[in-house]
């Protein structure tokens, strides 16, 4: 247990460096649109173009870390920390930056399956493993939303330098953690898997209204709360930095009562929270609500990923299911950019909850197929 735990730390540190990077250029849209003619739709597709990377290949990845043990991700984060360093350089360069957010994408889903992956195969208690894995997620987005901007106006380098040098870090640790085991990888989703399926939907339901929402949170402050860019980064923190408890319980909780309920009843809250938020104006019943934001999406990663472990192939599980959670990132930061320009915050963000809304309601379906029939 206690060598478990070790691994559990180890595997979250890493994946705390990553989400440093992941989150570093949604935060600068401010900076970023208006920059050499770049508009909303343009900026949506600068962070979907990443997810659409990470999306694809959770499923890859998965198959590579089952094939090839987890191990692999030490390489993957050296190649992470060197990109990212290169950012400063091509962040002017639309088209290019469009190529190299996506193979960062690409890298950054094999690192989450392996990390996921290594903490699922060594710890015992998977939904608190994974709670503690989760709630990385969010102190690091938390971080890198409200530092990078900060950093960016004293320094272009600044924040690209620094995430890199934590990766670097992060990467050292990761060669402590012994050898993964090998196997033949697969995905089957069937009969006997419909849980795996159902959960899928669920997933996609909160990433297509949480990170979408995250991914113009910023650019949401700026320009219907008129918050100085170089401030936006502490409004769109509140809507992630309670996720950390809130994966923590989730996964405790989901050890306890099963995975599914709080996944359901997590992401339909996430989906509501989305709908209401830009129909306020009482800026601390706003903050509120973002804060409610945070702790919700923790409290329905955790066990929502820690249902791969009914599987054979926990690589492949878990790249599937995080693939589901991707592919809704990656979609909604550009839908929510092509609607805006035809509709405002309000009517786009409840067009994103209603969505959200109906998957809940078909992966629930599927998860419970069994007992229905």
């Amino acid at each position: 247990m206690e060598r478990g735990l070790t691994i559990v730390l180890i595997a979250s540190l890493a994946f705390f460096s990553v989400v440093l990077v992941r989150f570093s250029i949604p935060s600068l849209l401010p900076y970023l649109i208006g920059l050499n003619g770049i508009n909303t739709v343009m900026g949506g597709l600068i962070i979907s173009s990443l997810w659409v990377g990470y999306t694809i290949f959770q499923v890859i990845g998965g198959l590579m870390v089952d094939r090839y043990g987890y191990n692999i991700v030490i390489y993957v984060l050296i190649l992470i920390s060197i990109i990212n360093a290169l950012y400063p350089i091509i962040i002017d360069q639309y088209y290019l930056l469009l190529v190299i957010q996506f193979v960062m994408g690409s890298l950054l889903a094999i690192t989450y399956v392996a990390l996921i992956s290594m903490v699922l195969s060594n710890y015992s208690r998977g939904g608190l493993g994974a709670g503690i894995y989760q709630s990385m997620f969010f102190l690091a987005s938390s971080i890198s939303i409200m530092a990078s901007p900060l950093l960016f106006s004293v320094n272009i380098f600044a924040p690209f330098i620094t995430f890199s040098i934590i990766v670097i870090l992060s990467a050292i640790l990761v060669t402590r953690v012994p050898r993964g085991g090998q196997v033949s990888s697969t995905i089957y989703i069937g009969p006997g898997d419909l849980r795996i399926l159902g959960m899928g939907f669920i997933r996609l339901s909160s990433g297509f209204s949480y990170l979408g929402f995250l991914s113009w949170s910023t650019y949401y402050v700026v320009h219907v709360l008129k918050v100085s860019p170089s401030l936006s980064g502490f409004y769109a923190f509140l809507a992630s930095i309670m996720g950390s408890v809130g994966a923590v319980i989730g996964g405790y909780l989901g050890d306890k009562v099963g995975y599914a309920l709080p996944s359901i009843l997590s992401s339909l809250l996430l989906a509501i929270i989305v709908s209401v938020i830009p129909r306020l104006s009482i800026i601390y019943l706003l903050a509120f609500l973002m804060l409610l934001l945070g702790f919700f999406y923790g409290f329905y990663a955790a066990p929502s990923i820690a249902v791969s472990r009914l599987a054979s192939n926990i690589g492949a599980a878990s790249g599937f299911l995080n693939f589901m959670s991707q592919l809704g990132g990656s979609v909604s930061p550009y839908i929510i950019g092509f609607l805006l320009q035809y509709y405002n915050f309000s009517e786009t963000l409840l067009t994103i909850g209603i969505i959200s809304m109906v998957l809940v309601i078909v992966g629930r379906r599927y998860y419970f197929y069994r007992k229905i029939t």
